[in-house]
């Protein structure tokens, strides 16, 4: 077949995986090419008979499965970047192994967070059929990496394998929990696998798991928690054993060469990427490891006393290795401090760094180095040298075989040769002969080490993610584990995994994100100790246990899910007998339960156990604030959710009746009236079934109010109350409505006459009472000792009895034992049935107050007691109910007269209205300290007017305390008191807060305390109200006197001023002759401050300065100086008499800041304009036009400390942190970055404890 010249095509290998020798063919791809048609061309290349399947292991697309399309409609990548693709040829009559190619991969390529990763597939996951991934928490990308490697290091996991757990606590041992999740690594069906059992061994909460960590630092800390975790059992070396290598720390005198040592152990060896200073990176890992062991040369002044020689030498200091461990780790030190930078920020160096698969440790060992010539030589006869081999006599330090053309780093500019050099890691078996050749010409010993881990981190300095690419010992191929996923990888991978890539400027090492390696794993080449991995045929029997364990549990939760999966969650509310609070909770419910179960379930949820018992508990259908229907307790809860999703818990009184709810049914709310007392009890709740009589209802509430022949008066909404007169009528009322009332009372009038209802007594009640709304009101706490520190007043119980007049003898009741289930609704009263709950009427004991209403006024009964203390009903713990006094209710036209806006006593008559408080009572509440009261209210009344009335409920005058409205997500103040009530409605909560009120012509203030030896700790005194018509001084006298009182701030009168606090910044000082309202005020809000000298004239302005100590670099505390002619020179005098410094040597700044003006001392003495040559500060760009601006001076003649490069970093640090500089970050808003703590291993499992940090 002919193809166009000009269509791009890409060369392919084929790997026949069915033959022995893996035969390898080539062949051109075309992007026009049919799949079908190149399947066709592979079985003739191939001279196949039987069907095959092509997989392009570039990105694992199984070609067989896209025949009828072209191959770039297949997925196959013809980008310029992809160089070969290679085809894996399998037959469909044979089964094969996991690929093991001769030439597998090199390494994996960038994970999925740089969108490079190898694209996962079915072909992919097929070739990875035993590796399971791990859930990353949050951010414990770092843990799940170096996991991986230990669970994939033979060794360590075989040694793991074979400790065995003997204490007490499984959950706190961390080699515990490490074997557990290596057995699910190894034996899971998942595809990943979670590790918070794990972190928590570690004494890790959640808060941890979002914390990013570096990996080497993670392996630190775990392998010294191992450690200990093993010490007196058989493992007791096992880390020293595979990781630990040991080092001299030596100096040799260069004149007698002797020398000085001392050995040192170490666990991973921390390589430079760059040498320190340098722009430009070492080249391969060799070369860092070269440096490394480079000595220095101690000279010049900083000579060594060599005790042999007696006298100061010059002399080698350095590093020699003396063991290399079994398990070598390699750290490549990417993130470091850009010194040059002031705010000293950490910078990630993204240079390119080689390194090789196979490392030839052994020319750093000294006693290895003196291989002779002559035995390399008769090596170099048998293989002829090629263009990488050396011609060095041996010597490693000066190898650079397979090195290739030069290789650029970061800095030097793009990486051009990335793609076409062989440095680095080549596993194929083509090149083996090559590389034999020149390993002739490395120095031969036991230090030999091949590569099988490589962790790499994606990212920038300041955040990123670690995966890690591992290698199979026993496959030979390599993977990429990069947290819930494992993927094979492709040939490409290896020079990503480098670093280096084009030249990105300045900013390019602090913020931009790149991807490479970070710590490498090597294992020394040794037949001895190279072991495989233990197979689950071949585990101890305390790990066949765990395993067996493992499973079990594995089980049990399996079928717990099941369970949930029979399960659902369902929302129960309850109105609290003790707290007098709606509380709404999810309830778990099991489908294979009734509802009577359920209820048991409820009433533990609401924590009612030792309150109400069983049989006075059910569950009812409620929805939007109100009762459905009522349920059959035996039903299958599965029936009941299908058709409901909420539910009341409702509660009735011991040895009563359940009402019946019909599905068709309404609640209404009702009052019982007492027409000899024209009392009103209520609201209670009825419930009325659809095609009850009057007859049904009458009959209902005489057995449930004690009534003989009950009289019943319907209302709905706005539309006038109807009298029920014929019993036999039947009940009319539209379903799911909530807007009936129904007033009870034994008759029409008094008298007993036969007067029309229109004419009654009960009628004259009922509309005075249909205005009359249910609130509820919080009330603070008003202990002499609040009250003293708040400077308010208590109320004195004979203000109000002007307007109560004691009425004489008892009130029979025959309410007493009646009680009613409240209407249920989000505030409202849902606990229904109690013996004692709010809504009961009074006992026989109770005493009466009654008003001497005028006309037709409604008589308001009240307790025989003014006095809160003497109101209790009964004890506490029943849920009791207090009675306040309840008034005539007139606006008390001669206390009210501050309010502009109530009318005077001759617009109009005064009016009374109906008002009753009942100061409700529980055990939860007197523990809690809380207080709150049902009040039946007519809704025409004033604000004004409430307040006034229930100022012996809160016990403070009116002018002491605000009144504020709930709403679902906050509060606000209600302050106009001719308001009307109107706008509330039953159930509403108003909450009462102490505070003084303020009248005509009176501001509140928020009170600060400035400090200038401290101006970052500005303290919230307290808030006060003065008079516009006050003077400074005045307002001054009062707030200092509250200072002392509630906070012991005790300045005297002369030293202290007021200032204007605006925006936290001190700014005009307010002069004591000044009137406060005439001062331009933005903002209500005062400072007090001590000052220590005059205080300034209506003239002047007072400015802040501070003084610079460059020798110090240091500021001193704020001083004031004021400002006649605010102008430089004038400032600069001041100044110098201030700080004894002669004009001439004083230099001036003006910070151009807010008070107080922080920023880093490594700023100040250069970035601050010292000379600027405004003479006239109130001019432009000095603006200096009010109080409160703030200056900086020095003496010209005190020299800058000069800092050394230790001193420098520890200033940036302490400075950064000192201003908060890393706590926000600018990306395109600027928003609050979690501080990174040191990583620990609590080995306690006690954060609180430091004595076992690892």
């Amino acid at each position: 077949m002919v193809w166009p010249p000009n269509e791009p095509s890409i060369a392919a290998t084929i790997e026949d995986r069915a033959c022995k020798n893996h035969t390898v063919r080539f062949i051109s791809l075309y992007p026009n090419t049919s799949v079908d048609t190149l399947i066709k061309e592979v079985e003739e290349l191939l001279e196949l008979t039987t069907p095959v399947t092509l997989t392009i292991e570039r990105g694992g697309i199984l070609l067989n499965d896209f025949t009828n399309m072209t191959l770039k409609d297949a997925g196959v990548s013809f980008d310029e970047s992809v160089s070969t693709h290679r085809i894996i040829v399998e037959h469909a009559n044979v089964i094969s192994n996991p690929p093991n190619p001769p030439n597998p991969p090199r390494m994996a390529i960038m994970p999925p967070p740089a969108n490079t990763a190898p694209s996962t597939s079915v072909q992919e996951w097929s070739s990875v059929p035993n590796y399971v991934g791990l859930v990353n928490q949050a951010m414990t990308c770092y843990l799940n990496s170096l996991l991986q490697v230990l669970y994939m290091t033979p060794e360590f996991r075989n040694a793991l394998y074979n400790w065995e757990f003997d204490g007490n606590n499984p959950n706190n041992s961390i080699p515990f929990q490490l074997q557990r999740l290596f057995l699910n690594l190894q034996t899971s069906s998942k595809s990943s696998v979670e590790t918070t059992s794990l972190t928590q061994s570690f004494g890790w909460n959640v808060q941890q798991a979002w914390e990013q960590h570096d990996i080497q630092e993670l392996c630190r800390v775990m392998f010294d928690a191992l450690e200990q975790k093993f010490k007196d059992t058989k493992q007791a070396n096992l880390i020293n054993d595979l990781y630990e290598g040991k080092m001299l720390d030596y100096v040799m005198c260069l004149e007698c060469r002797t020398e000085k040592s001392r050995e040192d152990t170490f666990q991973d060896i921390p390589l430079p990427v760059r040498p320190f200073g340098s722009t430009v990176a070492y080249n391969s890992v060799e070369e860092a490891l070269r440096a490394f062991v480079q000595p220095e040369t101690l000279d010049g002044n900083n000579q060594y006393f060599c005790e042999k020689c007696n006298k100061k030498c010059d002399a080698h200091k350095g590093l020699k290795f003396t063991k290399f461990p079994y398990l070598l780790t390699l750290h490549l030190k990417r993130f470091d401090f850009d010194y040059n930078s002031v705010s000293g920020h950490r910078i990630k160096l993204n240079d390119k760094v080689v390194f090789p698969e196979t490392l030839n440790l052994n020319s750093f060992m000294s006693d290895l180095r003196t291989v002779s010539e002559e035995t390399i030589e008769e090596r170099e006869s048998a293989v002829k040298s090629d263009d990488c081999s050396t011609t060095d006599s041996g010597s490693a330090l000066d190898d650079e075989s397979c090195q290739g053309t030069d290789v650029s780093s970061t800095t030097n500019g793009q990486d051009d040769n990335c793609a076409d050099d062989d440095e680095g890691i080549d596993v194929s078996s083509e090149n083996q002969q090559e590389n034999e050749k020149n390993r002739l010409h490395e120095i031969q010993g036991p230090y030999m080490y091949e590569l099988f881990s490589i962790m790499i981190h994606s990212g920038s300095a300041s955040g990123g993610h670690y995966y890690a690419y591992i290698k199979d010992f026993d496959k030979k191929q390599w993977f990429c584990f990069n947290d819930q996923s494992v993927t094979s990888v492709t040939n490409e991978d290896i020079h990503k995994t480098y670093g280096g890539g084009p030249q990105r400027g300045y900013y390019s090492g602090a913020y931009s994100s790149s991807t490479n390696a970070y710590m490498l794993m090597y294992r020394q080449i040794d037949k001895e100790r190279n072991c495989s991995a233990l197979q689950v045929e071949e585990f101890p029997p305390h790990i066949e246990q765990l395993l067996k364990d493992m499973r079990e549990s594995e089980e049990t939760e399996r079928k717990k899910k099941e369970e949930e999966n029979d399960s659902t969650v369902v929302k129960v509310h309850c109105y609290h007998p003790e707290k007098l609070v709606m509380e709404t909770k999810n309830v778990l419910v099991f489908f294979d339960t009734t509802l009577g179960d359920t209820v048991e379930e409820a009433r533990y949820n609401f924590k009612l156990q030792d309150i109400v018992k069983s049989e006075d508990c059910r569950l009812v259908a409620y929805s939007s604030g109100s009762i459905e229907c009522s349920l059959n307790s035996s039903t299958p809860i599965a029936e009941v959710v299908a058709n409901y999703t909420e539910f009341l818990l409702e509660i009735k009184n011991p040895g009563t009746e359940f009402d019946d709810y019909q599905p068709d049914g309404v609640m209404m709310k009702t009052y019982i009236i007492t027409l000899e007392t024209e009392e009103v009890d209520g609201p209670f709740t009825t419930w009325v079934n659809h095609g009850d009589t009057v007859r049904d209802l009458q009959k209902a509430l005489a057995i449930r109010y004690n009534l003989e022949a009950p009289h019943i008066v319907q209302e709905t909404y706005s539309n006038p109350p109807r009298y029920l007169e014929d019993p036999n009528s039947t009940l009319k009322f539209a379903t799911k409505c909530t807007g009936y009332k129904i007033y009870v009372s034994n008759a029409l009038n008094l008298d007993y006459s036969d007067k029309p209802f229109a004419q009654s007594k009960l009628a004259s009640v009922i509309d005075r009472f249909v205005h009359v709304i249910s609130i509820k009101v919080s009330m603070p706490e008003t202990d002499s000792n609040t009250l003293d520190i708040l400077s308010i007043p208590s109320l004195d119980a004979n203000q109000c009895l002007d307007r109560i007049e004691i009425g004489a003898g008892d009130r029979e009741s025959n309410q007493s034992s009646l009680r009613v289930s409240p209407l249920p609704g989000p505030n409202s009263e849902l606990f229904g049935d109690q013996s004692n709950s709010e809504d009961s009427s009074l006992s026989d004991s109770d005493r009466t107050l009654v008003g001497d209403a005028p006309g037709d006024n409604i008589g308001l009964l009240s307790s025989s007691s003014n006095s809160p203390a003497d109101q209790h009903m009964a004890s506490p713990t029943e849920g009791q109910e207090e009675d306040f006094p309840e008034y005539n209710c007139q606006m008390p036209q001669e206390e009210m007269n501050w309010d502009d806006e109530t009318p005077s006593p001759t617009d109009r008559p005064p009016i009374s209205y109906y008002m009753k408080a009942q100061l409700l009572e529980s055990a939860y509440m007197i523990q809690d300290k809380t207080r709150c009261a049902k009040v039946l209210v007519d809704k025409r009344m004033t604000l004004g007017m409430f307040k006034k009335n229930i100022e012996p409920l809160v016990g403070v005058p009116m002018e002491y305390f605000k009144i504020y409205r709930t709403y679902p997500t906050q509060e606000y103040e209600w302050s106009t008191l001719t308001d009307k009530l109107g706008s509330l409605k039953d159930d509403d909560r108003l909450i009462v807060k102490l505070g003084r009120v303020l009248k005509e012509n009176e501001v509140a203030f928020k009170v600060y305390h400035l400090q200038l030896e401290h101006p970052d700790s500005v303290n919230f005194l307290f808030e006060w109200v003065v008079s516009n018509d006050q003077t400074v001084a005045a307002a001054k006298k009062e707030i200092l006197l509250q200072a002392k009182k509630q906070h012991m701030i005790d300045i005297p009168f002369n030293s202290c001023r007021l200032r204007k606090r605006y925006h936290d910044v001190p700014v005009r000082i307010l002069l004591d002759d000044e009137k406060i309202g005439d001062l331009p005020m933005v903002n209500y809000e005062l400072y007090i401050q001590r000052i220590n000298g005059p205080e300034r004239t209506s003239s002047q302005l007072s400015v802040f300065v501070r003084q610079w100590f460059p020798s110090k670099l240091s500021l001193s505390t704020f001083q004031e100086v004021n400002l006649e002619l605010k102008t430089k020179e004038e400032l600069k005098a001041r100044i110098s008499e201030l700080a004894d410094i002669p004009v001439e040597f004083l230099e001036v700044a003006h910070v151009m800041a807010s008070f107080p003006c922080d920023r880093s001392v490594l700023e100040i003495h250069n970035q601050l304009n010292w000379n600027f040559v405004e003479e006239n500060l109130t001019n432009y760009p000095i603006n200096v036009y009010h109080d409160g601006f703030v200056f900086y001076y020095r003496d010209s003649r005190e020299q800058l400390k000069e800092l050394t490069r230790e001193e420098r970093i520890d200033l940036i640090a302490f400075e950064n942190t000192r201003l908060g500089k890393y706590d926000k970050s600018s990306v395109k808003h600027r928003r609050e970055r979690r501080q990174e703590r040191g990583l620990k291993i609590y080995l306690d499992t006690s954060p609180k404890k430091d004595d076992d940090l690892c």
